[in-house]
């Protein structure tokens, strides 16, 4: 229930049509025309619930419910997330024109809203095994299709109290990493574990409008490959897979490598992935008991090598087929950032963009903008800010500041000539300031920062935040200096601003910069221009001008298991439990004397 009022659905026709310029299939998806609205409030309630608001086609606010409930990959309808947007544009639900949703088959989060809540995902129980058959049967079977339509629109009609347009899965995700490229036009590729039938898709994308080429069957995707890997190794497979790429590093990947090739590869076609059949799948038999014989080292790096060689094949021939020659990525799978390293490398790639809310985290923004697409006309844009969070006065700082022992507070009019000073004397300092980031990365405002000069940081400071020391830091690094510290960045510039691809780092980064150069010479960086965020600018270009040293360290204000911070209470809590340096939350500086 919001504001009082107990929180339907339109869906537009679906058809088939072919391009004048392409030889490829393309399916529509058009929304029901009908006056246009100002106000448009859209939301996903799949794992990591969130949701958008949109004023004249401007994106207004979005954000994730568990940076509000606190409950990392939160699933469910995102209340707490919807009221802040709703505060932030000042407004209350009535004053909406239209709300939309992604998900147009997802209905046991509607139906079974609890179950979910905390729901620890295994990818090889019996749940997940009906799961990820159910969307391989719904895709196919009209009737069924058509009753779980019915069935979301009326239960999520229920909750709201009023009509609402669904929007499918893959085309959403498309949708967020077109419309936020810039590009005139482009191949779109979206590959996650599974969305409305399917675990990816091509999509050819111009002037302003997304069409599905062909899509990926749900028993044939990359997402439940890596996933099953992720969980295989000990990790767990919706909140780590990042591990695994990084654990990659550290192994052989040629000595698991044909075995690896069973595990996933792609069709004859070039059009689809395939896995072992999923129902007689055992992590104690099989392929898996095979694969227990390896380190987890060489597991991961054998998994990684073979993502990236079937995924890049899979991609180059849509490049092939198409003629194009930019590509825009969006999908839990593209938050891999070598994956999306080596596509940009592809022959065929003149640039590239990697959605930077690129997981489910993103679907609200992506319904929001195919909605206005298709019913405005909006066109491809690039982001001049992903600060799309709530942000805190100095009246709610000093509120939470009383509540905690132990700190000693100063006020300071020249806090980022103080974070930089305090970076140079090797301290951590963790800054909270302005708007939270939208996705999943830390983008300078919910920033822990530190000096990248030192190689054993990631170990004792990941000890601190209670993380895996084999994951490596990132760099944010001043965008002016960026071609001095890492190679091949041509057509990548724009989506390194959100640290969504890896880069080989220079001789000369390497060797300044061994904290965030990863030990397959790789690094993932954020690059900074004084435009995108003035303030945490002065902070990198101050610290410059003392040492010399273009980046540092940019990692994310959290403790493990944990998402980034929102208020000041969490960062005080976060800062607390971290034993960290220093906190500088607004013009507050904050010295922890339990530090150590």
């Amino acid at each position: 229930m919001l504001h009082g009022i107990q929180l339907p659905l339109l869906a537009g026709p679906q058809g088939d049509h072919r391009l004048a310029e392409s030889h490829v299939q393309i399916e529509e998806i058009a929304i029901v025309q009908t006056p246009r609205e100002r106000i448009v409030l859209s939301f996903s309630e799949d794992f990591t619930a969130n949701a958008s608001l949109f004023i004249d086609g401007k994106i207004v606010a979005s954000a994730a419910e568990e940076r509000f409930n606190r409950k990392k990959c939160s699933a469910g309808f995102p209340e707490l997330a919807i009221k802040y947007c709703l505060s932030e544009a000042g407004i209350d639900f009535e004053d909406v024109d239209a709300v939309v949703a992604a998900n147009k088959y997802h209905f046991v989060y509607r139906l079974f809203p609890k179950q979910f809540k905390d729901y620890n995902h295994d990818f090889l129980n019996l749940k997940q095994k009906v799961y990820m058959h159910y969307h391989q049967l719904v895709r196919k079977c009209w009737p069924l299709r058509s009753f779980v339509e019915w069935l979301c629109k009326s239960l999520v009609q229920r909750h709201l109290g009023r009509k609402i347009v669904l929007c499918d899965h893959h085309l959403t995700h498309a949708y967020s990493a077109f419309m936020t490229s810039g590009f005139p036009e482009s191949l779109g590729v979206t590959i996650d574990n599974i969305g409305d039938g399917l675990s990816g898709g091509l999509f050819y994308c111009k002037d302003g409008k997304v069409r599905l080429m062909y899509g990926m069957p749900a028993l044939a995707s990359a997402g439940q490959f890596y996933g099953e890997i992720t969980q295989f190794l000990g990790f767990n497979p919706l909140k780590h897979a990042g591990k695994v790429t990084g654990l990659a590093a550290r192994g052989d990947p040629y000595k698991a490598y044909p075995l690896m090739m069973r595990f996933f590869s792609l069709s004859r076609d070039q059009k689809r992935f395939v896995l072992p059949p999923l129902l007689t799948k055992s992590f104690k038999r099989g392929l898996y008991k095979e694969l227990a014989k390896f380190s987890p080292e060489d597991i991961a790096a054998a998994a990684q090598r073979r993502l990236e060689d079937v995924v890049v094949d899979f991609v180059q021939h849509g490049l092939e087929q198409t003629g194009l020659r930019r590509l825009v990525l969006a999908g839990g799978v593209a938050g891999n950032v070598r994956l999306n390293q080596k596509l940009h490398e592809l022959e065929q790639v003149d640039e590239i963009f990697v959605h930077p809310g690129m997981s489910d985290a993103g679907l609200s923004l992506g319904a929001g903008l195919m909605f206005l697409a298709e019913r405005t006309g909006l066109e491809p844009f690039k982001l001049d800010t992903v600060y799309f969070g709530p942000e805190f006065d100095d009246a709610a700082v000093e509120s939470e500041l009383r509540k905690f022992s132990g700190l000693k507070v100063k006020k300071d009019p020249n806090i980022e000539e103080t974070i930089a000073t305090l970076l140079t004397q090797g301290k951590v300092v963790a800054r909270f300031a302005g708007r939270m980031e939208y996705g999943p990365r830390a983008l300078g405002n919910r920033t822990i920062l530190y000096q990248a000069t030192d190689p054993s940081v990631n170990d004792w400071l990941n000890e601190k935040l209670k993380r895996t020391e084999f994951m490596p830091f990132a760099p944010v690094t001043l965008a002016d200096k960026a071609h001095e510290c890492y190679l091949g960045l041509e057509g990548a510039e724009y989506t390194a601003k959100f640290m969504t691809i890896a880069f080989d780092c220079t001789p000369k980064m390497k060797r300044e910069c061994p904290g965030v150069v990863h030990v397959d010479g790789t690094a993932r960086p954020q690059l900074i221009h004084e435009s995108d965020n003035p303030s945490y600018y002065r902070i990198l270009r101050r610290y410059y001008e003392m040492t010399g040293l273009s980046s540092v360290i940019n990692t994310s204000f959290n403790m493990h298991e944990e998402p980034i911070v929102c208020t000041p209470y969490d960062a005080l809590r976060a800062f607390k439990l971290g034993h960290l340096d220093y906190l500088a939350i607004n013009n507050f500086l904050v010295k922890n004397d339990s530090a150590s």
